[in-house]
């Protein structure tokens, strides 16, 4: 993925309520749900490719907090075709939500793990499951 065009950018930032997702900062950077690999790629990120998070979330989501990255949205495997698929928790509002382009539309999390588990099985109630337990 190249980089998205400033609209993208300025419509995730609003519709992720100009905060970080992760700890509800307010300098944001736009985080690639899907990983970008060296080099990039042609494809031009979309609204449901990206989230808001601050540097150090970001930082912290392609490092140490990748599972929880995971189990939360915040990042999706690079085989996933449709992000959308793959809801994503703000923790600063204990709420899940499911994207659509520059919409977020809120969700039980008995539908968030629904989502979860049809797009990765039983991987996504391990993700979750390490996440609640504070191992990941």
């Amino acid at each position: 993925m190249t980089r998205p065009t400033d609209e993208t950018r300025q419509g995730v930032y609003a519709r992720d309520g100009h905060r970080c997702v992760m700890c509800g900062a307010l300098e944001l950077t736009f985080q690639h749900r899907r990983a970008v690999g060296t080099g990039g790629s042609r494809n031009v990120p979309t609204a449901v490719d990206g989230l808001a998070l601050c540097m150090i979330c970001n930082g912290a989501c392609e490092a140490e907090l990748q599972t929880k990255a995971l189990a939360n949205g915040w990042k999706v495997r690079r085989w996933v075709t449709c992000p959308e698929r793959v809801p994503v928790y703000f923790p600063h509002e204990f709420s899940w939500y499911r994207l659509e382009g520059l919409n977020r539309i809120r969700i039980s999390a008995a539908v968030a793990m629904e989502m979860g588990c049809s797009v990765y099985g039983d991987e996504w109630m391990q993700w979750r499951l390490r996440v609640i337990a504070g191992v990941a």
